[in-house]
């Protein structure tokens, strides 16, 4: 037996297994009230990860109103039923706490029922899959889930008087260009407060730098992330914030194009 099985085998819900393979360590929920899918689960989840090499610590619940808030908030990647017999508390309220505290986490809906699906979709939900289909579809959500896991982990360092600095991609709202100065918008998971940094670049070099990672410049002076736009407009581009900035009209259809591509990649 490997060390990974022995690290396994002690497994129970409720206690975290880590799968020690190399690499950063991924933080797995998993919340079923059905004991026998719940291990199930596991053991799949388990299996996909130790044969690609990937380093993870899997959390395992049959109750979603007792999870620790630490798994909750350091959350990566969710795999949660919706409706939970006989209990007030559903995985549709454990998504909402899991997207106030960890709003980068993707969720994943496992469940016996096709109705719900709209509910899952207004909370964001990565995928939705049916419980009789989780064989086939699980190392392809899984792995798609790890992928746009990894685009969210990404960061950039910046030089802010004379002092190096990491931002991560997912909490950077907005770039904003003042001349030869630019304004970085940050707000960190769980906030409401934006905190503002400047330094020298240029919006030409952060946009090749940012390519394919999500950034759009939606204007001469403003290059967003897609992650915090709500609403793009040819009159303007509303962030989850409220805030709106210009657009340029010129290369809206274009700009309109890019949008919804990475919409759809998601």
């Amino acid at each position: 037996m490997s060390m990974i099985e022995k690290n396994c085998t002690a497994e129970i819900p409720g206690i975290p297994c880590r799968i020690k393979v190399g690499g950063n360590m991924l933080r797995i929920l998993i919340c079923d009230d059905d004991a026998p899918f719940l291990e199930n689960m596991r053991t799949r989840v388990r299996g996909i990860l130790n044969q690609n090499g990937i380093d993870a610590t899997v959390f395992c619940s049959e109750d979603a109103a007792a999870i620790p808030a630490q798994y909750i908030e350091n959350c990566d990647i969710a795999f949660l039923d919706i409706d939970f017999a006989d209990k007030k508390y559903s995985g549709i309220d454990l998504a909402k706490k899991i997207r106030k505290l960890q709003s980068n986490a993707v969720i994943i809906f496992v469940t016996n029922y096709i109705e719900y699906a709209p509910e899952g979709y207004e909370i964001q939900a990565f995928r939705y899959a049916l419980k009789k289909d989780i064989e086939r579809k699980l190392p392809q959500y899984l792995h798609q889930a790890i992928e746009k896991n990894q685009v969210v982990r990404q960061s950039i360092q910046v030089s802010i008087s004379g002092e190096t600095f990491t931002l991560e991609l997912a909490e950077i709202v907005y770039f904003e260009s003042q001349g030869h100065t630019v304004i970085v918008h940050v707000r960190k998971p769980g906030q409401t407060n934006e905190k503002t940094y400047r330094f020298y670049s240029s919006m030409s070099k952060l946009e090749e730098e940012l390519e394919g990672k999500g950034f759009l410049r939606i204007q001469k002076g403003y290059l967003v992330n897609i992650a915090h736009l709500h609403r793009f407009q040819c009159q303007g581009a509303t962030l989850k914030n409220g805030i709106t900035l210009p657009v340029s009209e010129k290369n809206y259809a274009e700009l309109k194009k890019k949008y919804l591509l990475w919409k759809g990649k998601r």
